[in-house]
């Protein structure tokens, strides 16, 4: 049942549209929050939700440089 359930969460993932442009951002390089959500035309606080749900998935990781995280 843990499986499927990664699976999904896997899989919700990529089901958003505003998260495969955070995926196509991240492809390049790291980036902090801010400049994710100027790349993909999104407010921070909906940025940072739509992170958290790609590392919960496994897809995203966050990095701690100074006071800032990347991803």
């Amino acid at each position: 049942m843990e499986n499927y359930i990664e699976e999904q969460n896997f899989f919700k993932a990529f089901a958003d549209a505003s998260r495969l442009k955070i995926i196509e951002v991240l492809s390049l390089e790291c980036k902090s929050v801010n400049e994710i959500a100027r790349l993909a035309g999104l407010s921070q606080p909906l940025t940072s939700h739509h992170l958290k749900v790609l590392t919960k998935a496994g897809i995203a990781r966050a990095e701690s440089r100074a006071s800032f995280n990347y991803y």
